[in-house]
């Protein structure tokens, strides 16, 4: 068998650097947002009466849905901060 190497990648589009910046920042902000309400969710106070691994499931993904629908739109400013940290990398 042989393995022949394959032809190098040119792209033509140069990529929106601000815009992948803000994509990874507002990213950044959902896994935040998802490690803060797993977290939250940890921290009870009883004994759930519907406790089973479906519901704890299910829970993980509403907490997750919640934090992606959520990442840039809380006014948190995690996003915003990232961004502005970052922005200075992406110039040029």
């Amino acid at each position: 068998m042989d393995i022949k190497p394959a032809a190098p990648l040119h792209l033509s589009h140069t990529p929106d650097k601000p815009k992948l910046l803000r994509q990874a920042a507002e990213g950044f902000e959902e896994l935040f947002l998802t490690q803060f309400l797993k977290a939250a969710r940890a921290g009870h106070l009883g004994d759930d009466i519907m406790g089973s691994s479906a519901v704890d499931s299910t829970r993980d993904m509403f907490d997750a849905e919640i934090a992606k629908s959520s990442s840039g739109n809380t006014g948190f400013g995690i996003a915003d901060a990232v961004e502005r940290q970052f922005q200075r990398f992406t110039k040029g």
